[in-house]
């Protein structure tokens, strides 16, 4: 559940051969549902190119109930791009609280163009979501640490762009 939102976070896609020939997907187009992908029986990764970072800074974050490996409660990835203060570009994606990797279009949304501060991250983590329980949280639970998690993972983004 870690490389999934990560590799989607940062545009990461795969090329995937097979007896029909081979195709090329994004990373975030892969997971189809809960340990389910759009990857046929008789078809396997041959390739997966993950851009470069360029200016962007990423962090991925995850809250698990036992150890650290250990299937997570939730994950959190963000790649930013910050040109004078201000997020030009923002890539989120959460794990673990949904069926599959699930990319925050609303919050995006919210993100760019504005610079980082407490008004813009408590409009961010108040984005409405649909969230699965399960034996790791609630879904009331898992939403309260995306919410903490968004929030830690948009400031260790910032951090690793100084």
């Amino acid at each position: 559940m870690d490389l999934p939102p990560v590799l989607s976070a940062l545009g990461a896609r795969v090329t995937i051969a097979g007896p029909a020939g081979e195709r090329s997907a994004p990373v975030e187009e892969i997971g189809t549902g809960y340990l389910e992908t759009s990857i046929r029986l008789d078809e396997l990764i041959t390739l997966l190119e993950v851009p470069p970072l360029g200016g962007r800074s990423a962090a991925y974050l995850k809250c698990t109930t036992r150890s650290a490996d250990d299937w997570p409660a939730v994950g959190v990835a963000v790649v930013l791009l910050l040109e004078k203060h201000l997020i030009s570009e923002a890539s989120v994606v959460i794990s673990a609280a949904t069926d599959k990797p699930t990319r925050l279009a609303a919050v995006e949304k919210i993100l760019l163009g504005r610079k980082i501060d407490e008004n813009l991250l408590d409009e961010a983590a108040t984005q409405e979501l649909s969230i699965d329980g399960d034996l790791h949280g609630s879904a009331a639970y898992k939403k309260q640490l995306i919410r903490v998690y968004l929030r830690r993972a948009i400031h260790e983004a910032r951090a690793q762009s100084r």
